[in-house]
């Protein structure tokens, strides 16, 4: 039984095609061939060998050309001419040395041999990646650029004294091998620093332009001296710069390959690399001017070559700016519509809907007048989707969306939340007699007839709950509106435990999901379980889909009252109502920090992150930064260990105070991660500005991305946006492997939700953390990837 080959074996073996092999070892029997030989033989077999290694670059780029599509079989097609080109160029150079002609140049062979450069420059334009704007002609600006500078100071530096009794044309074609070479071999640098595509096939193209540069310039002084041999060493470059592009044709497959995530583009340092032999050529050719010289016509020629062509390039780049400020702002205002807009219904969306909630309430708290929500959720939905498919529960919706929007006034804000779930912000005037209960009303009368889709008759009803902010009831504040949107949800889902299909209730303060407490007493309970420790954390896996494993944990507070376990929703609020939200975050910190150091000490290591969810008004507390550093001390915890989630009304709440604390958090080593990412109206602005170094997307955006395009081209857009700002994300609310899959496709690099894993105890936790495998299904884990 023979033993498998090492992994290394095999990446080299699929890097190297084995025409990559035969074309070493047909240079080496070449160069001894041709060492071996002398006079006559030896330019026989220098001519026949160069002429079939330029027949194997024209057979590679063909094959390569017939193998692609669009602008690379262009491109290939090009090479494939250059190469042809240089061969017919070869033929007749060697009749010409047949005939007894030694060293023919210029000849009639110069044509056949300078058609290479030319339709080569073409071949590596069209094969440059496609970078969008005018990136690839700024590449070829920027090379020719660099040809004629370098040109320039090898005319006054070395050729002036070369080809001082020799014709211009001689010494001008001679000079535009070495310029021509250094345009194609500038063009390779330029696109493999710039985008970092294709490197092995960039670096065989480089090489092989190298080679040609190198011949080209010993056969230029070789020619001036009088001393050029056909299957010299001199030929060497050209030898090798055929069979290497043989061999980077050979690395076009053809085959299909599986679509990777966007690469985030390479800084271009190498932009810079035309200004240099731009300011050599200057300072030579001032140099030159200043000590009496004349210019002569040949370096005329390349000054005003060079001249124009900085000038084509500045007006480039202007061009490029102005294109690129265009797709910016293009991209920008689709985003905005995107984050603010439900894709389907046309409605707005829930960070929309809270943003002008949150406008409502404090106009209200100078206006003295009331402001509601009214929260509708569809009774018999689910059934229309597993029935009927997913295409007439949207078109459903859409329906639905239509005459709710024919029931409401313009100042009132209509909003689809998610799913069959929709709100109406009503801000009542002071003598227009319109409140909520009466709006509520009027959308449930808009169910009593059914709805006609694709000849199909659905009938749906809604329960819907109302619940009413008046002027000073709760101290203003960034979970104001979310406490008021959650007071009508509660409502709504009391009508619809108590099964009367359909109805209204509006909100009271008495009023739980399907029972009824004292508001009171639920607050000293509460106060007590904090005092008690009765508040635990659960923790949620945050995974990287690439790999299955867990790449943090996400500590969630959970607490159980008289049996029952009240929802975060429910007990937040509260706790924020009761001014309990700076112990219930010093809580959730103290245990999640002692926790994760009990899970360090057992691995062995301190790479594991927990990251604990922050109140906004914690961050107005210049002291929260030493107290988390007190706890790194105690806990002996790594910098990066612990994240704050924090939601993206912290920076609408005392900003700069919140800002200073953030920048003062991470300074002692806190990860700060951007919490329901998309639900607030100051999101794309204020992104860039805030200290935080992971995004999480609201489950809202993730919700439909496996089978709704627009929602998917949202995420998209984002996913570059926060690449491109150095930003992690996570993805939240992952329930299907269908949106698992699409997250992966786009480049998202944390997972999160019930498809990952559900909350669990750190008991149930420890052995999975400790075991550090993949915690997703193997078996979809191979789907995804």
């Amino acid at each position: 039984m023979t033993a498998s080959p090492h992994p290394a074996v095999h990446a080299l073996r699929s890097a190297v095609p084995a025409s990559g092999v035969a074309a070493v070892t047909a240079f080496l029997l070449l160069v001894g061939l041709t060492t071996a030989l002398d006079g006559e033989a030896q330019q026989y077999a220098g001519n026949l060998g160069v002429l079939l290694f330029a027949g194997a670059a024209v057979a590679g780029c063909a094959r390569a050309s017939r193998r692609s599509r669009g602008r690379t079989r262009q491109g290939w097609a090009a090479l494939a001419v250059a190469a042809a080109s240089w061969g017919l160029g070869q033929v007749v150079w060697t009749v010409l040395e047949a005939l007894g002609i030694t060293t023919p140049f210029p000849s009639w062979a110069d044509i056949g041999y300078l058609g290479f450069p030319t339709a080569a420059l073409v071949g590596f334009a069209l094969l440059s990646p496609n970078s969008g704007g005018l990136a690839t002609s700024r590449r070829v600006l920027d090379a020719l650029t660099i040809g004629c500078g370098l040109g320039l100071v090898a005319w006054f530096t070395v050729v002036t004294s070369v080809a001082e009794n020799r014709p211009l044309a001689d010494t001008a074609v001679a000079l535009a091998y070495p310029i021509a070479d250094v345009v194609l071999c500038t063009v390779t640098v330029l696109t493999l620093a710039q985008t970092r595509e294709k490197p092995l096939l960039w670096t065989l193209l480089g090489l092989s332009m190298a080679g040609m540069t190198t011949s080209d310039v010993m056969f230029s002084y070789a020619t001036a001296d009088g001393t050029y041999l056909t299957g010299s060493p001199v030929d060497w470059g050209w030898w090798a710069a055929f069979l290497l592009l043989g061999t980077a044709g050979s690395l076009i497959t053809g085959a299909r390959q599986t679509p990777r995530p966007p690469v985030r583009p390479t800084v271009a340092r190498a932009g810079l690399l035309p200004y240099l032999p731009l300011g050599a050529a200057v300072v030579v050719a001032s140099a030159q001017s200043a000590s009496g010289r004349t210019l002569g016509p040949f370096a005329v020629g390349l000054i005003s070559a060079l001249v124009a062509l900085v000038l084509i390039r500045q007006y480039a780049t202007i061009r490029d700016n102005e294109a690129l400020a265009r797709t910016v702002q293009e991209r920008e205002n689709e985003l905005h519509d995107l984050a603010f807009h439900d894709g389907l219904t046309g409605l707005a969306n829930r960070a929309l809907f809270l943003d002008r909630l949150g406008h409502a309430l404090d106009l209200s708290a100078r206006d003295q007048r009331p402001v509601s929500v009214v929260f509708l959720d569809l009774d018999g939905f689910k059934s229309v989707n597993d029935s009927l498919g997913h295409a007439m529960g949207d078109a459903l919706l859409v329906r639905v969306a239509e005459r709710l929007r024919g029931r409401v006034r313009a100042a009132d804000t209509l909003a689809r939340l998610g799913g069959d779930e929709f709100a109406v912000l009503v801000e009542q005037g002071p003598l227009d007699g319109h409140d909520a209960t009466t709006v509520a009303r009027s959308l449930l009368e808009a169910f009593a007839a059914p709805f006609q889709i694709d000849g199909r008759t659905v009938t749906v009803s809604a329960s819907i709950g109302v619940a009413t902010e008046e002027p000073g009831a709760d101290p203003p504040g960034p979970e104001q509106a979310a406490t008021l949107l959650h007071r009508a949800d509660v409502a709504m889902y009391a009508v619809k435990d108590a099964g009367r299909g359909g109805g209204v209730l509006v909100h009271s303060p008495s009023l739980g999901r399907g029972n009824r407490r004292d508001g009171h007493a639920l607050h000293r309970a509460f106060a007590d379980a904090l005092d008690q420790g009765l508040v635990r954390p659960v923790f949620q896996p945050v995974v990287d889909p690439a790999t299955g494993r867990i790449g943090a944990l996400e500590a969630l507070a959970r607490w159980t009252h008289e049996g029952v376990e009240v929802p975060p929703t429910t007990f937040v609020p509260l706790a924020a109502r009761a001014g309990l939200s700076e112990h219930l975050t010093r809580l959730m910190l103290e245990q999640s920090c002692a926790q994760l150091a009990q899970w360090s000490r057992a691995l062995g290591h301190r790479r594991l992150r927990v990251a604990v969810n922050v109140d906004p008004t914690e961050l107005t507390d210049a002291a929260m930064p030493a107290r988390v550093a007190e706890l790194f001390a105690r806990h002996d915890l790594a910098p990066g260990q612990l994240a704050l989630e924090i939601t993206e009304s912290t920076m609408t709440y005392r900003p700069e105070t919140a800002l200073d604390v953030l920048n003062d958090l991470r300074a002692v080593g806190v990860r700060l991660a951007l919490d329901d990412f998309g639900t607030g109206y100051s999101t794309l602005a204020r992104l860039s500005s805030t200290p935080v170094d992971t995004v999480k997307i609201d489950r809202y955006f993730v919700a439909d991305i496996d089978h709704d395009a627009q929602r998917k081209r949202f995420l998209v857009g984002l996913f570059e946006l926060t690449r491109h700002l150095g930003l992690r994300t996570v993805a939240e609310g992952v329930e299907r492997p269908g949106q698992l899959q699409e997250l992966c496709r786009v480049g998202c690099d944390l997972v999160q939700g019930h498809l990952i894993g559900r909350p669990a105890s750190a008991e149930e936790l420890t052995p999975v953390v400790l075991a550090e495998q993949p915690v997703i299904d193997t078996d979809l884990l191979g789907r995804v990837g």
